[in-house]
């Protein structure tokens, strides 16, 4: 059986190489971790939907990665918080469509950090512009995260206990409908959510960071990759 091809949405970059250029890259521990857990990663940067849809329409499962702050203005949050950091429209488009065909088209997602929140906005939950730091710090540290009980998150990880490293200062706010809470931090932040129909992993964390060195935070993307080979043709 083919190794199973994985979507990852290219993160842009105002400077790639050494002349001065915009560019598109995928960061070298997701691509690493995807490839050691049996897939093979393929980076993608859709301009329209319908290539969004043709290009899902090649994929057995996507990731969508971490990244800057999503723009909350067209889903109903009007005021800037003063420490968002938006991105070029056209990664939040590149997500969106591709988050929106991946959804259409029932295939798996592992969505990370700003992945995670751009799925949860567009099935219609919300997000908080800025959670302010309190006994959890969340901005380039590794914390605890409780693993809610019976969860497939707790089956996936094999504990209810874990620790992994975060980067951000968005996060969701109230879960979208057909999600479901999986993890949090002490401090009460949603850090994990997962489908009712078993298709959407999301954390708030990144795996990808500490996966070549520990297993347990290498299975989201066994997850995945397992979740993918069942969507190919036997």
């Amino acid at each position: 059986m083919p190794r199973p091809r994985i979507l990852i949405v290219g993160r842009w970059s105002d400077q790639i190489g050494k002349d001065p250029g915009e560019g598109v890259y995928v960061g070298r521990k997701l691509i690493d971790s995807v490839a050691r857990a049996g897939a093979e990663p393929i980076m993608v940067w859709p301009e329209t939907a319908d290539r969004a849809t043709a290009l899902v329409g090649l994929a057995d499962a996507v990731i969508l990665p971490g990244g800057g702050d999503l723009d909350l203005r067209p889903y109903g949050v009007p005021e800037v918080h003063p420490l968002e950091n938006h991105q070029p429209p056209e990664q939040d488009a590149a997500d969106v469509t591709i988050a929106r065909a991946a959804l259409d088209a029932g295939l798996p997602i592992l969505a990370i950090c700003r992945g995670m929140q751009v799925l949860n906005v567009i099935m219609g939950g919300t997000i908080f512009a800025h959670v302010e730091e309190t006994t959890v710090e969340h901005k380039g540290v590794r914390h605890p995260i409780d693993i809610v009980g019976g969860s497939s998150l707790e089956k996936i990880l094999g504990d209810t206990r874990t620790v992994g490293y975060s980067w951000h200062h968005q996060a969701c706010r109230d879960l979208a409908p057909g999600l479901v809470l999986n993890a949090t931090t002490p401090d009460g932040t949603v850090e994990g959510f997962e489908s009712t129909d078993g298709r959407i992993l999301g954390v708030q964390w990144h795996p990808e960071v500490d996966a070549a060195e520990d297993p347990i935070q290498a299975r989201p993307f066994g997850w995945l990759t397992d979740s993918a080979l069942s969507t190919q043709p036997s």
